[in-house]
């Protein structure tokens, strides 16, 4: 396993300790929506968290949706959400795409050796990294009955076109954390693709995301007085 040796030690503390100090530090530094996450979505249904990671979201959204499926591609922290989030969500070690076949999991490495499971992807897009780790990742066509969606945006939408005609579940997707060369680009497209109107939380209120992410000059909220790196879309 390669994961770093703070998180087998968190392995040993109680979950609910774990994930809520995560919660209170995410609602602070970037992920305010887990602060009002019950006034964002609808009691009840299932959510989907897509790009889990430690399983942050799936924690919260647990006391809100009647059934939690995650996804997550990364096989160690696949290992360690399954672990800690111990029946709170289904947690499968896959990535969605809007095809199924098998993938490869691209983790880059610091100048240290470190690995930087935060910014792993399906596409290797990390060309300032020297050294990159990679998994062989199973990788699922995206269908399943969404109450809310998590997610780095990928192919993930065009997989599950017909879902969210179908069930419009409120999506919130991270688009401004420097991984985008164009958020407002992508934010427009979606909501006239799926017919959704786009948000930022911004000290628990809900602000237009168009003017917000067009005043930023950049592809990040980092450094910027917007809170959020996610961008909250809601069906008209």
């Amino acid at each position: 396993m390669a994961l770093p040796l703070r998180e087998w030690l968190t392995m040993l503390v109680p979950p609910s300790y774990f994930y809520r100090r995560r919660i209170a530090e995410e609602a602070r530094s970037g992920e305010p929506e887990l602060a009002v996450l019950a006034t964002l979505v609808p009691r009840g249904g299932t959510a989907v968290d897509t790009g889990a990671n430690q399983g942050v979201y799936a924690y919260a959204l647990a006391d809100i949706a009647d059934r939690v499926v995650a996804f997550e591609p990364n096989p160690d922290y696949a290992f360690f959400a399954r672990w800690m989030l111990r029946g709170r969500a289904e947690v499968h070690e896959l990535a969605l795409s809007n095809e199924s076949r098998r993938g490869t999991l691209h983790v880059p490495l610091s100048d240290q050796g470190t690995v930087l499971h935060l910014a792993g992807s399906l596409k290797r897009t990390h060309s300032q990294f020297r050294n990159i780790k990679t998994y062989r990742s199973a990788h699922s066509m995206s269908s399943a009955w969404w109450t809310c969606v998590s997610s780095r945006p990928t192919s993930v939408l065009d997989g599950a076109r017909a879902t969210i005609a179908r069930d419009q579940p409120i999506l919130l997707l991270e688009l401004l954390s420097g991984t985008h060369q164009d958020p407002a680009a992508y934010t427009v497209a979606i909501c006239e693709s799926f017919g959704y109107d786009a948000f930022i939380v911004q000290r628990g209120e809900k602000i237009a995301a168009l003017p917000a992410i067009c005043a930023l000059g950049k592809n990040t909220s980092w450094g910027t007085d917007i809170e959020s790196r996610n961008v909250l879309f809601l069906p008209r």
